[in-house]
């Protein structure tokens, strides 16, 4: 899931980056909502291989790099902005595209030196990310992170606590 979330990332960055018209921007704005399930299987994988008691701890970890990514993305994407010389100004934009039925003119695309630039330095982003997916291991074993022998706070002492799980979890 989480490389179907990163291929719509990459398309998204791609269609945003390539786009001339607001027809173009509407279908990158569906393929960013399919994109958005992306972080929900980051959560649900980085759940399935740590310790029960660990849960709390990389949930908040991963919340944390989210939230830190919301702040310093735009920022860092403004400075991309900048440095593709990529012209945000809303009044020239509506003078020239009055006339052309919404279509950006040859001229204002060209006098930009990449107006899509960002964007495609951010689906070049997102294909890092999916080469490191792939190189992320398989779920670990569910019995691998049950704890069978678990040591009790009644007298500190190891249990084994296998009957009280159930036959399929262990099997």
């Amino acid at each position: 899931t989480m490389l179907i979330g990163l291929a719509f990332q990459i398309l998204q960055l791609i269609w945003f980056g390539l786009g001339l018209s607001k027809w173009m921007m509407w279908i990158a704005g569906v393929l960013a909502a399919a994109s958005s399930i992306t972080y929900p299987a980051i959560s649900a994988y980085a759940s399935q291989n740590a310790d029960a008691e660990q849960q709390g701890l990389l949930q908040g970890i991963l919340t944390g790099i989210r939230g830190l990514s919301n702040g310093f993305g735009p920022a860092i994407f403004g400075l991309l902005f900048y440095f593709f010389h990529v012209e945000l100004d809303n009044s020239a934009l509506e003078d020239n595209t009055s006339h052309h039925g919404g279509e950006v003119s040859n001229e204002q695309y060209t006098s930009m030196k990449m107006p899509g630039g960002p964007f495609l330095f951010g689906a070049a982003l997102a294909f890092l990310a999916v080469l490191i997916t792939l190189s992320l291991p398989e779920s670990a074993p569910l019995a691998k992170k049950i704890d069978i022998k678990k040591k009790t706070d009644i007298d500190n002492d190891y249990h084994d606590i296998s009957p009280l799980l159930e036959a399929e979890i262990l099997a």
